[in-house]
């Protein structure tokens, strides 16, 4: 088959991350949407390079015809991710013209990851670069085992970074691609930390690209966490604390909320941070007056509380969230947490 110019979607200077790992607050960062001629860009500006713009009866498109000098570039606002965790999508809907496999070679202009169709022999695939993917740390292009089912038609593909472990997955709508070893996470270079922008260029047509990143709640050493839960699990037995994350998206010195507990703490424990950690009867135990936490626990943690007296008493020994007692004693009692960590 003779072979067409590469039409692929780059990412450049920064990295993925799974789907599946997104489960936490999103935000949507920067796209582009064409509607009738009209480029509508949200917070992001476009370096088009004389592209053109064409309507349909439907909406609109970006039509492609260029080389990586004359790329397409969308670069979001400076600032606009500031409270980014590191994990970063970027979803974009294309016609992308298959090139002829042994055309995909190096991927210049600090390209982290990009996604492309290409055809190898008889087979139409998806491909993946990966910037640190191959043997050796070598950049690379992944083929994936599967490939559009009419490449005449706009396809739907995410590529998907993790900052925090510098691995990137590539998704066909929300199906995760894998190689022909079945693996689906590929390595970018350590050197890439964040975004600066995205660049299309080849033959083929773009409808929309857009990003969103997952939204930073804590903060175990240098790393952001979408939620306590991960970040508790990311300290496990480690040394040092988890931090809150400030409202300009920086660590913070773990001011408490207004409930007395630390924000990661309310977010672990699924209270709001204005209110107080509910609880309800349990069983007894031996003979005292028991209770339980009644919000919901993340998944996979474990907490401890203490219990001490308005008399100045000392913190009691630490119970489990299910069977914290309380001295059958006439008095007021504060239940406080003591220990949160991975359950065993």
């Amino acid at each position: 088959m003779k072979a067409k110019k590469l039409m692929g979607v780059i990412a450049c200077a920064g990295a993925c991350v799974s789907l599946s790992a997104l489960a936490n607050t999103t935000n949507g960062w920067f796209g582009v949407s064409v509607n009738d001629t009209a480029v509508n860009a949200g917070s992001c500006s476009v370096t088009t390079n004389s592209v053109a713009v064409t309507s349909t009866e439907t909406a609109g498109k970006i039509v492609l015809d260029n080389d990586i000098e004359s790329a397409l570039t969308i670069a979001p606002v400076a600032g606009t991710a500031a409270l980014s965790d590191g994990l970063v999508t970027i979803t974009s809907t294309a016609v992308l013209t298959p090139s002829d496999a042994s055309e995909l070679g190096a991927v210049t202009g600090g390209a982290q990851a990009g996604f492309a169709v290409a055809v190898d022999g008889n087979e139409t695939n998806f491909y993946g670069y990966a910037s640190a993917g191959g043997e050796g740390g070598a950049p690379d292009w992944i083929q994936f085992t599967t490939g559009p089912a009419n490449p005449e038609e706009a396809t739907t593909f995410t590529i998907a970074i993790n900052y925090r472990d510098k691995k990137v997955s590539f998704y066909n709508g929300t199906t995760l691609l894998v190689d022909d070893e079945s693996h689906s996470e590929f390595s970018i270079s350590n050197e890439f930390a964040n975004l600066s922008n995205v660049a299309a260029y080849g033959s083929g047509s773009i409808s929309s690209v857009t990003s969103q990143y997952e939204v930073a709640v804590a903060a175990y050493g240098d790393n952001k966490y979408g939620s306590g839960a991960e970040a508790v699990k990311a300290k496990g037995s480690g040394a040092g604390e988890i931090k809150d994350i400030a409202s300009d998206g920086s660590i913070a010195e773990n001011p408490l909320a207004a409930n007395g507990l630390y924000a990661w703490e309310c977010d672990v424990l699924g209270v709001a941070k204005d209110a107080k950690v509910p609880f309800k009867p349990a069983a007894t135990v031996n003979g005292s007056i028991t209770l339980q936490i009644a919000s919901e626990i993340e998944e996979g943690i474990a907490a401890t509380f203490k219990v001490s007296g308005d008399n100045g008493e000392t913190w009691s020994e630490s119970y489990p969230s299910g069977a914290i007692q309380i001295p059958q004693a006439q008095g007021k009692y504060l239940i406080k947490p003591d220990q949160i960590t991975v359950a065993q």
